[in-house]
């Protein structure tokens, strides 16, 4: 801050005789325009600096998807094979682009039931995720591919319970010639020339990455083909990181933080109409952070798929709206066609970072497909 100090006197000192000055071919006609200049560059500066260098400095934060039921293989490992006998779900995710260079998230799953004993019975599933996230003008960089293993077992009629490991690797890099640092500053500006004199130990390197988790879930069908009374509820408990994989770049290294989160979701038909309430609430721990993210879509089914032939495709469109924390609001939109699936969302940034951002958070894109039509769902929402 002492930078912006020397600058205020040098500018109060050529400008005691003369009201008016030219800096870059921008006219201030007076001392207060200049001072509220430099008040909203330091107050700028300090909010993007303090943005960028968080992923460095943080515990190893996990991003999070604001469509988070459409990954769930990283939502929790007992997702794997229990609800469809294939599935596979990509997820791309683009945020602060208003701020800084943006940070871009990639996610592709797939999963699949095998020695099941039929829609009624107990059964084994399996799925890969990959994922891709890179953030801020470091390129910071982290890929993970994890395999994730589930067992179900069927508690009664319309109960059962599921729990899942999941395990893989992790790359982390960073580009830190792209950096840059309080050392390159001469007193008056930005020197790329000086050395930073900061002690990275590498700039990449893998680590193994395991986690666990359990899930409830409960399903009544509708009485009749047209009644839509079901009702559908999941609860569930994931562990991320149980073995804390290192996360950091310096020579004493960060570890990645367990992450605890705690997902309840719903599905309630309105009966003898088209509508159905799907709920979700989610909390999550990491270290100091905290998080909970809570709302719900309202489906209208358009079009009943045909029960005994593949002439007719079920068609729905869902309007919803969330809230994650003190973060950020999210509307969203899904619409579902036969097996495909497509959802689109934004998070409208309204924490204190919304005065950079001017509330422009994420956009969010997400696309499910089902390549086995089952003659029941097992799905239980």
């Amino acid at each position: 801050m002492n930078i912006f100090k020397h600058f205020l006197n040098f500018f109060e000192h050529i400008t005691m005789n003369d009201n008016c000055m030219t800096i870059n071919n921008l006219k201030f006609k007076t001392m207060n325009n200049l001072r509220l200049m430099i008040y909203n560059v330091r107050f700028k500066t300090i909010l993007v600096i303090a943005f960028l260098t968080a992923p460095l400095f943080m515990f190893g934060q996990d991003f999070f998807f604001s469509q988070s039921n459409e990954a769930p293989l990283l939502l929790n490992p007992a997702n794997a094979g229990a609800q469809y006998d294939m599935r596979a779900t990509v997820n791309y995710r683009l945020q602060w682009r208003s701020v800084t260079t943006p940070f871009r998230t990639i996610a592709g799953g797939f999963d699949y039931r095998f020695l099941s004993n039929g829609n009624s019975g107990s059964s084994l599933g399996t799925g890969l995720s990959i994922t891709n996230d890179m953030a801020g003008d470091g390129r910071l960089s982290t890929t993970q591919i994890t395999l994730c293993l589930a067992g179900k077992v069927i508690l009664s009629k319309n109960q059962s319970l599921s729990a899942g490991l999941s395990g893989g690797f992790v790359q982390r890099k960073i580009n830190v010639n792209d950096l840059t640092w309080g050392n390159q500053y001469n007193g008056l500006v930005y020197d790329p020339n000086r050395p930073s004199r900061e002690n990275f130990s590498n700039e990449s390197f893998f680590n193994g990455d395991f986690g666990t988790g359990i899930q409830w879930s409960y399903g009544k069908g509708q009485r009749t083909l047209s009644s839509n009374d079901q009702f559908g509820a999941q609860a569930g408990i994931s562990v991320s990181h149980v073995n804390s994989p290192r996360t950091g770049f310096y020579r004493v290294a960060d570890k990645r933080s367990l992450r605890y989160l705690f997902h309840l979701a719903g599905s309630y038909g309105i009966e003898n109409t088209n509508m159905q309430l799907s709920p979700l609430f989610i909390y999550q721990m990491q270290g100091p952070s905290k998080m909970f993210y809570v709302g719900t879509f309202i489906k209208y089914k358009l079009q009943e798929s045909s029960k005994y032939t593949d002439y007719l495709l079920s068609r729905t469109i869902s309007l919803g709206g969330f809230l994650r924390g003190s973060d950020a609001v999210v509307i969203a939109a899904q619409t579902e066609l036969g097996q495909f699936a497509f959802g689109i969302s934004y998070d409208i940034n309204i924490s204190s970072l919304a005065n950079v951002s001017y509330g422009r958070g994420g956009f969010e894109i997400s696309l499910r497909y089902l390549p086995v039509r089952s003659s029941s769902s097992s799905r239980l929402l």
